[in-house]
């Protein structure tokens, strides 16, 4: 769901922390249950919430989903689902520069947190049938 500026609310960023927390957690026990699985194939796992920036409300914040197979810390595969993301556009494009008539939105993911699961769960099933 996309967001103007003018709908970034306390609430909102509250929301924004609590679903990056919430994923947290969650993702720490999907690792847990998956960690010895992937070491048997030779590979290690990887499963965080990165995040970029300092404020969800500046451009340039992110936070996504980051799940990693790595061997010999080499990345192999990977997948990334954003959870939030602030851009400043100028015209429809992306742009770095405060230039006058600039927009800043944020998009937060519109999938449930139920549904990332089974999307990070089925995955980790498909790497394992390799």
């Amino acid at each position: 769901m996309e967001y103007t500026a003018k709908q970034f609310t306390p609430q909102l960023e509250q929301h924004i922390h609590t679903v990056e927390r919430s994923m947290q957690e969650r993702l720490i026990s999907i690792y847990e249950q998956y960690k010895e699985a992937f070491k048997k194939n030779g590979v290690q796992l990887s499963i965080n919430v990165i995040r970029e920036g300092g404020n969800p409300f500046h451009p340039g914040y992110h936070a996504t989903i980051q799940v990693g197979i790595l061997e010999k810390d080499e990345f192999l595969d990977g997948l990334f689902i954003p959870i939030w993301h602030c851009v400043r556009t100028f015209l429809g494009i992306r742009s770095s520069k405060k230039l006058p008539g600039s927009k800043i939105t944020g998009e937060l993911m519109e999938e449930t947190e139920e549904e990332i699961i089974k999307e990070v769960v089925g995955y980790l099933e498909m790497q394992l049938e390799d």
